[in-house]
């Protein structure tokens, strides 16, 4: 009981703080013609801000580029990537010479997330090996990733693999680039 008087006399004191003393009342119904205007409902773009300004549709209504039309896509340019050997192995090198063989691939165009392989071509044309990593970039960035062919202890010199060797990198499953190396005897 204590708390129900508490709570009417804190309703009380928060109507009494308002600034017209007085409950707000809801405004008299009005029908439409009812009045000196009888045009009927407005449309919400007849409603003018400020007084005397001029009511303009919406900008879809007026052909705004923004806001109604749509502007032409732009224009991604396709996938593309470039290849080179680095480090030790960028010239003709001796299979006793290297550890391993550094290819760093560019790819451009990546539209999100794609898979990058690559397939190292023996001097014979038959695959010897095939590596892959993601790669994930807006299609306006480019992407550099390293793959690296293990040389030394490897079936590579064991085998005595010498010769040009290919390297070829595909995104996701389409040939982008090639290079070549050699490892001499």
């Amino acid at each position: 009981m204590m708390r129900a008087l508490v709570a009417v006399l804190a309703g009380a004191v928060v109507l009494s703080a308002c600034s017209e003393g007085v409950s707000p009342r809801p405004p008299p119904a009005v029908t439409p013609g009812q009045g000196s205007d009888s045009a009927g409902p407005l449309d919400p773009t007849d409603v003018l801000a400020g007084g005397g300004s001029v009511a303009r549709p919406p900008p879809e209504a007026q052909g705004d580029p923004v806001a109604g039309e749509q502007l032409p896509p732009v224009e991604v340019p396709p996938p593309s990537g470039s290849a080179r050997v680095v480090g030790a192995a960028s010239g003709p090198v001796g299979l006793s010479q290297v550890d391993q063989v550094d290819v760093d691939f560019v790819v451009r165009g990546v539209r999100g997330r794609g898979q990058v392989d690559v397939e190292f071509i023996t001097p014979t044309g038959r695959p010897y090996e095939k590596q892959g990593q993601t790669v994930e970039a807006p299609p306006e960035e480019s992407r550099t990733l390293r793959f690296s062919l293990p040389v030394a202890g490897t079936q590579v010199t064991a085998s005595r693999m010498t010769g040009t060797w290919q390297a070829r990198f595909f995104l996701d499953g389409v040939l982008l680039a090639t290079t070549p190396f050699t490892l001499e005897p």
